[in-house]
């Protein structure tokens, strides 16, 4: 996170979801790393808390979520998705279906049935959507690549499909401010 203009940061990921921050009015930024385990700790929401009292105002930021493994195929835990969907949820109580089937009820919910026992899929893209508009940043302020690391191998590494540790997406941001 940047403290003022005229400055660049940048988040790397394989398919975890790269969130660029930016402030239209003060020029400062923001690139975060939001993985599931991040997402789970709202980590998106504290940056923009972070920026908010820094003298950003909610409306004048816009945020970019870049390539991720897209939900259809990000097979997880029952216990995990659990975790990542608390934030999004009234606190119906501690017990993993009670916050799943809360989190089911959501538009567009980012919990998708899996045939397997245990699993669920789960869209981590939309997870930070949704605690963003939580915060009260509107729908138009927010783009999310349509791309998916896994199910697109000619373009995106994917940790998940190859089981190989490689950098695969930098996002930079920065925002130059002239005097």
């Amino acid at each position: 996170m940047t403290e003022r203009g005229n400055q660049a940061v940048w988040a790397c990921s394989a398919d975890c979801t790269p969130v660029l921050i930016a402030d239209l009015a003060t020029g400062a930024v923001s690139a975060v790393h939001a993985g599931w385990r991040g997402t789970a700790a709202e980590i998106v929401p504290r940056a923009i808390d972070r920026l908010l009292a820094q003298g950003s105002r909610l409306e004048n930021l816009r945020v970019a979520m870049g390539p991720a493994i897209a939900g259809e195929v990000y097979q997880v835990s029952t216990t995990v998705a659990a975790q990542v969907t608390a934030s999004l949820v009234p606190r119906v109580g501690i017990e993993t279906d009670a916050i799943l089937a809360a989190a089911q009820q959501l538009p567009h919910s980012p919990i998708l049935n899996d045939p397997q026992p245990g699993r669920v899929k789960l869209d981590v893209r939309r997870v930070n959507a949704l605690q963003l508009e939580q915060l009260g940043i509107r729908a138009e302020q927010i783009s999310i690549a349509p791309y998916c690391t896994y199910q697109t191998p000619d373009h995106f590494f994917s940790y998940r499909r190859d089981r190989q540790k490689k950098v695969q997406w930098s996002g930079i941001v920065s925002q130059h401010r002239g005097s």
